[in-house]
C-alpha cells in the first residue's frame, strides 16, 4: 500500500508539472513563440514523439519538466501571458481539485505544528503519500493544495520562477536597461537559491523529526 501511495504521489507531482508546462507551451504558440520541446521529467529522453510541430519527450525523473520556449525572442508585452499561463493553470487546477474533494480535510505536512507552513518537494511527496492512504477525496484535496502552492509560489518575483521572468519583462517594458535587468536576474536568482536550500534543509529536518516521533512511522 505504501508503494502504491508513493506512485500516486509521484503521479500527482508529474501531473502538476505537466499542467504547468503545457499551459506555457499553448500560450507561447498563441502569441507566435516557438516551442521546441515539451518534456515531462528530467534526464536523458526515454521516448520522443512529434506532436503539432513540437517534440514531446518523456524522461526518467518525473519530479519536474519543462517547456523549451524561446521566450526572450518575444517582445516583453507578449511574454507576460506566456509567463502567467503556467501559474494560473495550476491555480485553476487546484481550485477544481479542491472542489471535487468536497469536505475532505486537508492533509498536513509531516511534523506540521502551525495552520500554515512552507514545504518543498520532499514534504509534498510525504504529504501526498499520506493523503493517498486516507482515500481518493483526501488525495484530491492534497493534489489541489499542491497545485495551488505551485501556482502561487511561481508568481514570486525571483528568477528562475515565472514571477522573476515576469518582473524582468516588466522592467524591460518600462524601459530599463539591460544592465539593470541583468542585475535583477542575478540578485533574485541568488536569493531564490538560498531560499530553496533553506526549504530543502527544513524538509529534511521535518521528515526526520516526524519519523522519530513516538508511535509514528515516516510517511
Amino acid at each position: 500500500m505504501r508503494g502504491r501511495g508513493w506512485l500516486q504521489a509521484v503521479g500527482v507531482l508529474a501531473g502538476t508539472v505537466l499542467v504547468h508546462e503545457l499551459a506555457h507551451a499553448v500560450a507561447a504558440r498563441r502569441v507566435g513563440g516557438e516551442v521546441r520541446e515539451l518534456s515531462l521529467g528530467f534526464g536523458p529522453p526515454l521516448a520522443r514523439r512529434r506532436v503539432a510541430g513540437v517534440d514531446v519527450t518523456l524522461r526518467p525523473f518525473p519530479l519536474g519538466g519543462f517547456a523549451a520556449v524561446d521566450i526572450e525572442r518575444l517582445p516583453p508585452a507578449r511574454r507576460i501571458p506566456v509567463l502567467l499561463a503556467g501559474p494560473l493553470a495550476n491555480v485553476t487546477a487546484g481550485l477544481v481539485l479542491r472542489a471535487l474533494a468536497g469536505r475532505a480535510a486537508p492533509t498536513v505536512l509531516p511534523g506540521q505544528t502551525r495552520p500554515v507552513e512552507m514545504g518543498g518537494m520532499l514534504a509534498a511527496l510525504a504529504m501526498l503519500t499520506r493523503a493517498s492512504a486516507q482515500g481518493p477525496a483526501s488525495l484530491a484535496r492534497a493534489a489541489g493544495d499542491v497545485n495551488l502552492s505551485v501556482g502561487l509560489a511561481n508568481l514570486i518575483p525571483a528568477v528562475p520562477l515565472d514571477g522573476g521572468h515576469l518582473a524582468a519583462a516588466q522592467l524591460e517594458a518600462a524601459g530599463a536597461g539591460r544592465g539593470l535587468v541583468a542585475v535583477f536576474r542575478q540578485v533574485s536568482a541568488a536569493v531564490f537559491l538560498s531560499f530553496a536550500l533553506w526549504v530543502l534543509l527544513a524538509d529534511v529536518a521535518r521528515l526526520r523529526a516526524a519519523s522519530r516521533a513516538p508511535g509514528r512511522r515516516p510517511a
